[in-house]
């Protein structure tokens, strides 16, 4: 048996996507308009024993590709979408995904698995908190020096 690089494409665009969604019924229909067999397809990947994994190229791919997903947003724009909507807004509009790739830009290293939306925007928040109290300790200073 051979997976050529199609192969393997399709089969990283599928759990890609499983990834990126949420909710359960969305899952079970982006699975049955992709994949023959469903359930086959889900035995299969729970057998995979990620620790048994050689880890050769794959560490230096994936590098890459946090390096690339860091850039799409600025510590700016983060901090005005912060600022202009509240947590739920900002957790409606934007995916795991697109918080998780915040976190990373800010950061520079992705979040963990387990941070949920709920986590990743209470972190960019005291972020922007912590920010906006250097500033004004900076504020401070300089008045103080202006004073003598």
């Amino acid at each position: 048996m051979y997976l050529s690089l199609e192969n393997i494409n399709n089969l990283d665009y599928i759990i890609s996507g499983l990834n990126d969604i949420e909710e359960d019924d969305q899952k079970e229909k982006f699975l049955h308009e992709h994949i023959e067999d469903a359930d086959l397809f889900l035995e299969t990947i729970k057998k995979v024993n990620k620790n048994k994994i050689p880890i050769g190229k794959k560490k230096a791919k994936r590098k890459n590709k946090e390096v690339i997903e860091m850039d799409l947003y600025k510590e700016e724009d983060i901090y005005t979408i912060l600022c202009e909507k509240n947590n739920v807004e900002i957790m409606e509009e934007y995916s795991l995904a697109d918080l998780k790739r915040m976190y990373a830009s800010i950061y520079e290293k992705s979040p963990t698995s387990n941070y949920t939306k709920e986590k990743i925007v209470s972190i960019l928040r005291n972020r922007m908190h912590t920010m906006r109290r250097a500033e004004a300790f900076a504020l401070l200073a300089e008045k103080r020096n202006m004073k003598k």
